[in-house]
């Protein structure tokens, strides 16, 4: 990659502001090595590690990188002989050696999916073993602690101890006999000894040693001499606290430099994970993307930016560049006036390039497009050189040698105002014959001119385009919008005459150019009205075709549903009516067993009931209620159960019924169903009703009602008419069955609810629980059927919710 192409490009400024994301020096050491690569698999993983830091960073699970350090230097040193570390450098490699353990638990905690990432923090090495030791060693202020070694601790206590003991004796001499020669009543150090601030017109009152004097003379600080042994005592303590101190340094360094080479090789993992999050961060900062590396040359930049140019103003504040040239395009020539953003075309494409070859995100859309360019070369800018007295000119041409020699199909040139600082004619002739000779080597070029002899040579070639910088004529401001396809206006005359040239001047230049007949200019100009009206018409039948195809497509697509709603629609009929069948059979047979139970439970309780009342009652009452059982006994037998497909209709039916005789709770025979249906409400406006068959509720047309019908007068209430049964004078408001199966429950429930009945309750609770909802489903169902009962609901939250069923049942008395 040519260095001129780096320099011109800017991408120094990119990893200057790429710098300052980095979190440690080891990241910012790597961002300043930072060059593009030239391989598309090398480049393809170097951008998916950044996107998924990116995934790290947006999941708030993307680890800390603090804490790490660049402690190459200390780690050399402790692999030598004899070396101590000192404190400073022990606790930044402990801290670092820490940072690898936290990386490695933060990666474990993710669940996002960091196949690249986990490459390099797998790999970081855990060195528990120097963490503990430092842990025993230093406390939470980075101090030596008291307990890093048994001897460190007695030497220290002795310390503490002859400490008290001179001060105890300095502050005895500043209440006793220095009292007077004193400056004031404190003791200080002087050297490592303790000494008093003595008036120095009494130093030789006292009996000490001096070991210093203040800037004004006016004070001499003494050591006493009765203090002398003690302070001797006290500095060799403090030799052999330093002595242990540094024992215990020198076996904390032996442990360091066992690890030395998975410590260095931690660091060197470290930089590049604080390379890829600091460019993580960038991508995020200025809402970058990751482009799309093709191995063709396409080129496809959609709503890009500058980077720096969107750094400084903002991405609302510039104008968003689209720009595609596929892979049979050899070039594009790019014209305008000045001031129109022609430049900023090369400088975007060409920094845009270098950033994704280095593995960084781009400012544009996800959908963007780049080839791998294995060199770049660019002139840009006016570069005269006054050290080897060129000229604009020759500098260029210069440049554009070098680039020249080195261009291949695998190469990107960047040519800025091509055929300027020269006499017009030869420097279109020049510049047609640069552009080809960069076709024959296949490079993909862009060029800015204001050459009429290129716009030409775009248009006449193959391969190449021809692209414009839109301007304002009124406002004399450029818009920055690029479009491809049309070439360029300078449009001199007309801004010179809004910048108040004179009118004679403007005219005079006009009828110039009208007297040359049509430019080429203008014949390019009109060639792409022409163009235009041609793409308008194109994009038109385009449009129109692919209304055409989206609606065909949707007709299909809409057919299809349909076809696929119908035949969801009559298999779902099919397996309903099959499963409605099976339910409605299953409960009539069960209906069906409950029946007879009932019968045989009530014919138990009649004669029960016949045979206590024989004694009390007079015998007329008790033939009488004896001739009653017996009829109910012979009704009972005439109602046995039969099969399914012989049982009796036990409904007298009503033919010719009218709309208002439905109502709530009235039942009804309807057509295909062997059960009947109970009515729950009716909308008669639209001929519909809903209805009630067994446990399942459903919504009809009224025609398919046969008959109203009215259920038959049950034997057991004449004899209950007639004979007085004994009600229970107290009951349970609640009965649990929760954990019971059906048969285990339903004697019991029946039971409870005729007592429940007979003892004038009018409210009680029944506890299910939730489970799977069978016995919820099987009570509610009984209960439905029980004539004594008026209404069933689920249970309040307080109450249980749908793991109750509270039952409000009629009137007994």
């Amino acid at each position: 990659m040519d260095q001129h192409a780096l320099n011109v490009l800017d991408f120094s400024k990119i990893k200057d502001i790429l710098n300052g994301f980095a979190s440690s020096a080891l990241g910012q050491e790597t961002i300043a090595e930072l060059y593009p690569f030239t391989n598309a698999y090398t480049i393809r993983d170097s951008l998916s590690e950044v996107t998924e830091m990116v995934k790290l960073y947006q999941s708030h699970q993307a680890p800390s990188f603090d804490g790490i350090y660049d402690v190459r230097q200390p780690l050399r040193k402790s692999s030598l002989s004899g070396a101590m570390l000192d404190p400073a450098e022990i606790l930044l490699i402990g801290e670092t050696v820490t940072a690898a353990r936290r990386i490695r638990s933060a990666a474990k905690r993710s669940n996002i999916d960091t196949p690249r990432i986990n490459r390099y923090i797998d790999r970081l090495s855990i060195h528990q073993e120097i963490e503990d030791a430092l842990s025993r060693v230093f406390d939470d202020q980075k101090n030596i602690r008291d307990t890093a070694s048994r001897d460190l601790s007695k030497i220290r206590k002795s310390l503490r101890n002859q400490r008290t003991i001179i001060v105890r004796r300095l502050e005895k001499l500043i209440r006793g006999d220095w009292r007077d020669s004193l400056q004031e009543n404190y003791h200080t150090l002087r050297e490592g000894r303790y000494v008093l601030p003595v008036d120095a017109r009494y130093q030789n009152k006292v009996p000490g040693i001096i070991h210093d004097r203040s800037s004004t003379g006016t004070t001499v600080f003494m050591e006493p001499l009765e203090l002398v042994n003690d302070s001797n005592h006290l500095k060799s303590l403090v030799r052999e606290e330093e002595m242990e101190i540094r024992r215990i340094l020198c076996q904390l360094t032996e442990l360091i430099a066992a690890s030395e080479l998975d410590l260095s090789q931690n660091l060197t993992l470290f930089a590049h994970l604080d390379f890829v999050a600091a460019k993580a961060r960038f991508s995020i900062r200025y809402e970058m993307n990751e482009p799309k590396i093709k191995d063709e040359r396409v080129l496809s930049l959609v709503n890009a930016r500058h980077p720096l140019l969107l750094i400084k103003h903002g991405r609302d504040n510039v104008v968003p560049l689209n720009l595609t040239l596929e892979s049979e395009a050899s070039g594009l020539i790019i014209t305008g006036p000045n001031t129109g953003g022609k430049t900023v075309i090369l400088k975007t494409v060409g920094v845009l390039a270098l950033m994704a070859q280095s593995g960084l995100h781009i400012p544009a859309d996800a959908n963007t497009e780049l080839p791998v360019f294995e060199s770049m070369g660019a002139d840009i800018g006016d570069e005269q050189s006054l050290e080897q007295s060129l000229s604009t000119f020759s500098s260029h041409i210069q440049t554009i040698r070098n680039l020249l020699d080195r261009a291949n199909s695998k190469s990107l040139v960047l040519l800025d105002e091509l055929g300027s600082g020269t006499d017009p004619a030869e420097g279109g002739a020049l510049s047609c014959a640069i552009l080809e000779h960069l076709q024959k080597k296949n490079a993909l070029y862009l060029a800015t001119t204001h050459l009429q002899e290129l716009k030409v040579f775009a248009y006449k070639t193959d391969g190449v385009e021809n692209g414009s910088m839109e301007f304002n004529l009124q406002s004399l401001q450029p818009t920055y919008k690029f479009n491809i396809g049309l070439p360029g206006k300078s449009n001199a005359i007309s801004i010179a005459g809004r910048l108040g040239l004179p009118q004679e001047v403007i005219e005079r230049a006009n009828s110039t150019i009208a007297s040359e007949g049509e430019s080429p200019e203008e014949l390019l100009t009109r060639l792409g009205d022409e163009l235009r009206s041609a793409s308008s018409l194109r994009a038109e039948a385009e449009r129109e075709r692919s209304k055409a195809y989206n609606l065909k497509n949707d007709s299909e697509q809409r057919l299809n549903k349909a076809r696929r709603e119908a035949h969801e629609v009559i298999k779902r009929a099919e397996n309903k009516s099959q499963n409605l069948i099976k339910e409605l059979e299953r409960r009539i047979t069960q209906l069906a067993h409950q029946e007879a139970d009932y019968k045989r439970e009530w014919a138990e309780k009649l004669a029960l009931v016949a045979e206590t009342s024989r004694a009390a009652l007079p015998k007329s009452i008790t033939k009488e209620a004896e001739k009653i059982l017996q009829k109910t006994k012979d009704a009972f037998k005439q109602n046995q159960v039969k099969p399914i497909a012989k049982i009796e209709n036990k409904f007298k039916q009503q033919r010719n019924w009218k709309w208002n005789q439905l109502k709530p709770g009235v039942l009804v025979q309807i057509e295909g169903m062997s059960e009947p249906g109970k009515i729950i409400s009716v909308q008669p406006d639209r001929k519909q009703v809903e209805i009630s068959v067994s446990s399942m509720t459903l919504r009809m047309k009224g025609e398919l009602i046969v008959a109203v019908l009215q259920e038959k007068p049950n034997p057991a209430e004449k004899l209950f008419s007639q004979v007085k049964v004994d009600r229970p004078d107290t009951i349970e408001h609640k009965v649990d069955i929760h954990g019971m199966t059906v048969e285990e429950m339903t004697p019991i429930i029946e039971k409870y609810i005729d007592q429940a009945f007979l003892a004038g309750v009018r409210s009680v609770t029944i506890v299910h629980g939730h489970g799977m909802g069978i016995l919820r489903r099987t009570v509610r169902t009984m209960l439905r059927d029980n004539p004594v009962v008026r209404h069933i609901n689920p249970g309040m939250d307080f109450e249980g919710g749908t793991g109750v069923t509270v039952v409000q049942l009629k009137s007994s008395r």
